[in-house]
């Protein structure tokens, strides 16, 4: 399992590193274009614009496969570990859900209302640029997946050492 989250993140570190460097780009050719050669430039705007919306989603995959997104651990650093290990599963859970219904579902709903349209400039059909919602809700559902195997085998391990009772020799009677 350790191999196939060590993939997907290479392979969206990669991409989310890529795809900022080459907006850095566009963007200095942007302000270069319009302040320096007075004459703006008219893709820059819209590549932008679609570029941040998959960085922003793709990037919402890989931060809930980290488990780096925002939460609230004051109420969880006060439980027991039995009970953490519970809400974190449901936790994942309840992102696998959102990624079926809003980022899946929802997703190719938006991609296929929006395939007939055309960006004015870039002329891309605008569902190509919507396509980040089901990719991203697809990784999001690996991750918990993973996330979910990896809480259960820790709490496995966390479960079955044996009592310092049974180490010793000593019997329970």
């Amino acid at each position: 399992m350790n191999k196939i989250r060590y993939i997907l993140d290479k392979t969206i570190e990669i991409f989310g590193g890529s795809l900022l460097f080459i907006m850095v780009l566009v963007a200095c050719w942007q302000v270069i274009s319009r302040y320096i050669f007075n004459s703006p430039s008219t893709f820059s705007e819209e590549f932008l614009r679609f570029s941040l919306v998959w960085l922003s989603v793709i990037g919402l995959a890989y931060v809930s496969g980290k488990q780096e997104h925002i939460s609230l651990t004051l109420f969880l650093d006060k439980c027991p570990k039995t009970l953490v290990h519970i809400w974190q599963i449901i936790l994942q859970v309840i992102f696998i859900a959102f990624a079926i219904y809003i980022l899946i579902i929802g997703g190719m709903k938006v991609v296929n209302n929006a395939m007939m349209q055309v960006s004015p400039v870039l002329q891309i059909p605008m569902g190509k640029v919507y396509y980040a919602l089901p990719i991203s809700g697809v990784l999001t559902i690996v991750y918990s997946v993973l996330n979910i195997i990896d809480y259960v085998a820790q709490h496995k391990t966390e479960t079955s050492y044996p009592s310092s009772a049974a180490v010793m020799g000593e019997k329970n009677d």
